[in-house]
């Protein structure tokens, strides 16, 4: 199963971005949201993307990442900022 980094813009908020089925939300300095999703194949990830865009989204960027690399937090949504978000803002 890949996992998928969708960038959106606008911050998204935690029962919206679990209705879409996200993963793992981050809330970036710049006022854009981070949507971490997993799929099991390609169809999966173009229904995915079509709920992003029924939903009225605006997709800025999407990266296909190695599970290591998503950062899931045990399934669980989180908005925290990580620390490459930290230094982006200063």
């Amino acid at each position: 199963m890949d996992r998928y980094e969708i960038r959106v813009a606008g911050h998204l908020d935690r029962r919206r971005a679990h209705a879409l089925g996200c993963e793992v939300l981050r809330l970036l300095p710049g006022g854009d949201s981070l949507l971490v999703f997993a799929a099991v194949d390609q169809a999966a990830l173009y229904g995915l993307l079509a709920r992003l865009r029924d939903a009225g989204l605006e997709l800025i960027a999407a990266q296909r990442v190695p599970v290591s690399v998503a950062r899931v937090n045990g399934g669980a949504i989180s908005n925290a900022r990580s620390k490459e978000d930290s230094d982006a803002a200063d």
